[in-house]
């Protein structure tokens, strides 16, 4: 058995979009009931019309509203109201093709009702007859042996068509660019499929609970044109120094949110160039959806409204480089502090504010830590705060809660951790235990304040987080860089069983990346790299991620280019003492200068060594 293929399908609605609507239905309807020529009988057109229209132009099955194809008369309209059938179609029905009694039920074809609707055919063109086919019966199975030759002689008979109609409304020719054997295939094509090329239904309300899946930009930012397709899980980028990876960060939480996480929305570098800027990008609980696009109008310097309504993704937390937190939640109405008509689900936090509070929006940290470890029997989200801080921790120096206390200062008290040395306020932790501190709370915060506002507005709870991360480092020891990347995947368990992350971090660090080495899957995560050409141009590319072993090894790797890790000093003189191994005309004098320089900066044990003695010994020199 087989099934009409989505690119054929594809072809017959292009080929049908010339014709005009009379054709999607009364027509026939009214032929596939065997109506009469010359006399009306009682035929129920507008229920019929609207049953019709439902079976074959609802297509998206979340929506009233269906599918315009034969749409001469408003090539621009995707989709027709639910009401079309019974309203707008009746005003095309009072054509003379058609005889009617007013305020009746009563329905036929008049003597003359094919040179009316001959009048209807654009530049006297015919209807393709087996592309109306392929359109109505694009859900059938058929035998293996049929040809598109017996489909329309099978619609010719369902639908009662004359010779007369052939003649001078259809053609029954094959007018495809498609071979036959392209025409079929095996599964049956999806609604999914099928709308894919079309804007969203004005009806069907944006996709909840999505992650990012694409990004393409043409004409902002250090790369001229750079397509991130994100893994569903993790993802690390890679690059150096002013190429991009904030920006590509940036990008994303524009994608998922809508926002930017500046007050300044990022902007072309030439106003003005010929091709148009955009950022086109895929949000959603799958892969398949259509992009969204949003265009830079030259004209206003602003960027312009999304060509269709945007999937809206699931939670999304951006801890940003200069200590800044970005939070999107699509059910929490007090994030941006604004009322109610001026909701926007999405707020940038300072560092301040988000250990101090912000009216009306963020308790912070301090005064939610005490709250919910003094009621811990009301609050057991404290439970999870403490795991979750558990995992986050140092390899040496588990971030283990003391009691809170109080410092000079502070009319407050202030939570702690205890150290072997004894407790220590957390505003007096360093920079790298107050940076995961804040991840850990700004993601127990945001999880509990989802439940909170989900439970009010009777929604179900997401399911799905994205985390943003830039320069996942930062400020941390290499010991606990190793284990940042396993240690963040871990931690959803511990807010909900359910719950899935999708984490994009940029770094630059050699121990961040072989972290990633015992849990990376090349089925849900990637790593990706912007590099600088010799022509000054910025490339961005996924690359395949290797175990490597050791950091030496990942510095040397194309990642980070380091030929000859260790101090620059060192790379130098290894990099003179290669050259001269592979010269033709090095003199004694050259290899003793060279054996002094390497004495002064490698270490005994250091691995060059072996292939320099070697070397000096045969000019005679000793090391």
């Amino acid at each position: 058995m087989k099934y009409f293929t989505l690119t054929q399908i594809q072809e017959s609605l292009e080929r049908l979009k010339r014709h005009h609507p009379i054709f999607a239905s009364t027509f026939f309807v009214l032929k596939k009931a065997n109506v009469p020529i010359g006399r009306n009988v009682s035929f129920a057109l507008n229920s019929e019309n609207h049953e019709f229209f439902r079976e074959h132009y609802r297509v998206h099955p979340k929506s009233d509203m269906f599918l315009h194809v034969f749409r001469n008369r408003s090539p621009e309209k995707d989709w027709l109201v639910s009401d079309y059938p019974s309203k707008a179609l009746q005003q095309l029905n009072r054509n003379a093709a058609f005889l009617h009694d007013r305020n009746s039920n009563n329905w036929g074809f008049s003597d003359n009702y094919i040179k009316e609707l001959e009048k209807l055919l654009p530049k006297k063109q015919r209807i393709p007859l087996f592309h109306v086919a392929v359109w109505f019966y694009k859900y059938n199975q058929w035998e293996d042996n049929i040809s598109r030759e017996d489909i329309i002689k099978y619609f010719i008979s369902d639908f009662n068509i004359t010779d007369a109609e052939i003649d001078r409304l259809f053609d029954i020719g094959l007018i495809s660019e498609i071979e036959e054997k392209d025409t079929f295939q095996s599964v049956k094509a999806t609604w999914q499929q099928i709308v894919e090329a079309y804007s969203p239904p004005d009806d069907v309300p944006p996709e909840q609970s999505g992650i990012l899946h694409y990004l393409e930009v043409e004409g902002v930012g250090p790369v001229t044109s750079l397509i991130f397709e994100p893994a569903q899980r993790l993802n690390i980028i890679m690059g150096d120094n002013g190429l991009g990876k904030t920006f590509l960060l940036d990008l994303s939480w524009r994608a998922l949110t809508q926002h930017w996480a500046d007050e300044r929305a990022a902007e072309p570098f030439k106003i003005g160039q010929k091709k148009t800027p955009f950022i086109r990008f895929v949000v959603s609980g799958n892969s398949e959806s259509k992009p969204v696009t949003v265009k830079f109008s030259n004209k206003l310097l602003s960027w312009e409204k999304p060509d269709k309504a945007p999937s809206i993704s699931g939670l999304v937390i951006y801890a940003r480089v200069d200590g800044s937190f970005g939070i999107w939640d699509p059910v929490n109405r007090i994030l941006s502090g604004k009322s109610t008509s001026d909701f926007s689900p999405s707020v940038v936090f300072s560092r301040e504010e988000v250990w101090n509070g912000k009216g009306g929006q963020i308790e912070g940290l301090l005064r939610d830590w005490i709250r919910w470890q003094e009621r811990r029997d009301k609050y057991p989200i404290f439970n999870t705060f403490s795991k979750v801080l558990q995992k986050l921790s140092p390899p040496d120096l588990p971030l283990v809660i003391g009691e809170p206390t109080r410092i000079s200062g502070e009319a407050r008290e202030i939570p702690t951790f205890v150290h072997p040395y004894g407790n220590v306020p957390v505003v007096f932790e360093s920079a790298g235990i107050k940076r995961i501190l804040t991840i850990a709370y700004l993601i127990v915060w945001a999880w509990e304040e989802h439940k909170i506002q989900a439970r009010q507005a009777d929604i179900k709870e997401e399911r799905q987080m994205v985390i943003l991360l830039d320069e996942a480092e930062a400020h941390l020891h290499p010991k606990w860089q190793r284990k940042i990347i396993p240690s963040l995947l871990e931690i959803a368990e511990d807010i909900h069983s359910e719950l899935s992350l999708q984490i994009i971090l940029a770094t630059h660090s050699p121990l961040v990346m072989a972290s990633a080495e015992p849990i990376f899957d090349s089925e849900k995560d990637k790593v990706f790299c912007l590099d600088l050409t010799e022509s000054g141009k910025v490339l961005f590319e996924s690359r395949n991620f290797e175990l490597r072993g050791t950091v030496d090894s990942w510095l040397s790797s194309d990642f980070f280019g380091l030929k000859f890790p260790g101090n620059e000093k060192r790379s130098d003189v290894i990099q003179r003492a290669i050259s001269l191994q592979l010269s033709d005309s090095a003199t004694k004098e050259q290899v003793e200068e060279i054996s002094d320089q390497l004495k002064a900066l490698l270490p005994a044990e250091d691995s060059f060594w072996i292939r320099w003695i070697i070397y000096a010994e045969q000019f005679g020199v000793k090391i």
